[in-house]
């Protein structure tokens, strides 16, 4: 089971390094409460252009956890007519973001491993034997594993 879990967060963490986001008809806990002024994307967010196929609902938007300098954030979303969950992430550097449908949507950057699960998926995806940690109702996070040129 745990190599299932591992093969399907490689490959969404693939499809995110290709910019693909799919469709989302699942609930999310972190959504449900009332937006506050923290809850609001700033103005640099990827997904505003109007070349981006991606149009984010800024009513939706959520900020779910900070780490040190970085925040995350979950917002509904809608590509083509279909809804999408996005993970948000202002790191250091800059912001970037991942969207996608079904339970699971992941992203990493240099640093750590991100992962949405929707409602129906939170108790049953991620163990915490394997490093992840629970940020908020529905994002878990870990460190990235240093792979084998990182380590020479």
């Amino acid at each position: 089971m745990h190599r299932r879990i591992a093969a399907g967060i490689a490959a969404l963490t693939l499809a995110v390094g290709l910019s693909a986001c799919a469709a989302s008809g699942q609930s999310y806990a972190d959504l449900e409460r009332d937006q506050t002024d923290q809850d609001r994307l700033p103005v640099s967010t990827p997904g505003g252009g109007s070349d981006d196929p991606l149009a984010i609902d800024a009513d939706s938007t959520r900020l779910v956890a900070v780490q040190g300098d970085t925040e995350i954030f979950l917002a509904s979303a809608t590509e083509q007519g279909q809804p999408r969950i996005c993970i948000i992430v202002f790191a250091a550097t800059e912001p970037f973001r991942a969207c996608g449908d079904g339970d699971q949507v992941t992203l990493s950057d240099s640093v750590n491993r991100y992962t949405v699960l929707s409602d129906a998926a939170v108790d049953t995806q991620l163990d915490p034997d394997e490093g992840w940690t629970k940020i908020s109702e529905n994002v878990f996070t870990r460190p990235v594993e240093p792979t084998t040129s990182d380590t020479q």
